[in-house]
Formats: C-alpha cells, structure tokens, sequence
C-alpha cells in the first residue's frame, strides 16, 4: 500500500503539476493537512513550488516535482545496457555487413527488444488480451518505474510515464522518438500478439509515450513479429 508521500509523488508524475485543493481532493483529507504534506516533500527538496495567479482570488500555488523527486521513479538502464551489451557482442560481421551507422543501431534496437519479450513472455502468454495489456504494463513499470494503463471504448491504452530512452538515448530529438518508440512498439507488439499503436501524449507539463491497442484491429498477429526480422 502506497504511503500518503507516494501517492503525492505519483499524482505529480501524472498530472505534472498539483495544487493544495487537487491534493486534498485526491487524498481526501483537509486542506491544512494537505499543505503540511506538500511542506514537507518540498522540505525533503523531492517537490518545489510557484506562485501562480488565477483570474479571479488570491494567489495559489502550484507544486511539480524536482530532479531529486523524478529520482523516485528510477529506470532500469542496467537492465537495457546489460541486454544490449549482450547483443551488440553477439553481432557477427555478416549480421552488419552493408549496414550504415542507423541501420546498425536499428538491428540492435530490435535484437533487445526480442530479448527482452523473450525474458518476459511466460508472464503473458496463454491470456485473454486484457490480462496481456495488464501484464505488459507491470512489465514497463519493472522497467521504468512508472506506467499505467486504461481502457476506452474498444481501445486499451498504456501509458508510459517515465520511459528509458528519455534520457539514454543521443542525438536528435527525431532519433531520441524514433529509436524509443521503436524498441518500446517492437516490445509490446511482441507481448501482446496484437498491433500497437505509438503517441506522444503531452498535456500541460506531462509528456508521456502512449501506446494504443485497439480490440477490434483487423491485423491480430498470431504468433507476433518473427525474431530479428
């Protein structure tokens, strides 16, 4: 079970910004109790505040998290650099032969993401696609350390919150996207046996990946994405 710090933290992680009252109301508890929470994570130097005025009334403050509070939801690079590692020693000169700088990275971008569902697929195999969507989201929480997902309508959504390739990953914005959402579509399509569907989901100060699984997709892949292809 949560503690009133985590849940704090985590309303900040998704939402990206929080008042005292949308505390309260989240929590349910008072106001004054609240505030006295948000003092103290902003005292533990894991929130920071700023001032902030609305059309009409007295002041209010809005609290997001700080570098140190971000730390809270740590992500697994170990895990990624270890399996990747293991790829790129495993390359033969023919598996790159031919191949520019992208397209390498590329191969070794797909190689760890069949790894990594390989690691992974007794924990999904043999269930209805809800419980895969379920149980490929607990996956990217071990992962990052902070993913969610939803259902709307004939659509399952999940969203990830505090992807790896944020910060891993070099180069242009572009490759930053294209490389993260390659691997993370590669990896999920893998799990699931079924299409997905990436987004860049932005909402005032929340950016997050958003992958889109719709139930009613004409192309449900059996047997998923042959290894390595």
């Amino acid at each position: 079970m949560q503690t009133t710090k985590q849940q704090i933290l985590v309303l900040l992680k998704r939402a990206g910004t929080i008042t005292v009252e949308q505390t309260a109301g989240a929590l349910a508890v008072a106001s004054m109790t609240a505030r006295q929470h948000l003092t103290n994570l902003e005292r533990d130097g894991l929130i920071t505040s700023e001032k902030a005025r609305g059309a009409t009334g007295r002041p209010h403050y809005l609290y997001s998290l700080t570098p140190k509070g971000e730390e809270m939801f740590p992500r697994r690079y170990d895990l990624l650099a270890q399996v990747m590692l293991d790829e790129v020693g495993a390359l033969e000169p023919a598996d790159v032969d031919g191949l520019n700088a992208g397209e390498k990275r590329s191969l070794v971008i797909r190689r760890t993401a069949d790894r990594i569902a390989d690691r992974y697929r007794l924990q999904v195999e043999g269930r209805p696609l809800e419980e895969r969507v379920v149980a490929v989201t607990d996956i990217l929480q071990l992962i990052g350390g902070f993913a969610e997902w939803y259902r709307a309508g004939d659509c399952f959504e999940i969203r990830d919150y505090n992807c790896v390739f944020a910060k891993l990953a070099t180069g242009s914005e572009s490759d930053k996207e294209n490389s993260g959402c390659e691997w993370h579509v590669r990896l999920l399509t893998q799990l699931l046996k079924w299409p997905v569907r990436h987004e860049v989901f932005v909402e005032g100060r929340v950016e997050c990946c958003r992958y889109l699984i719709d139930t009613e997709a004409a192309g449900k892949l059996g047997e998923g994405i042959p290894p390595n292809a």
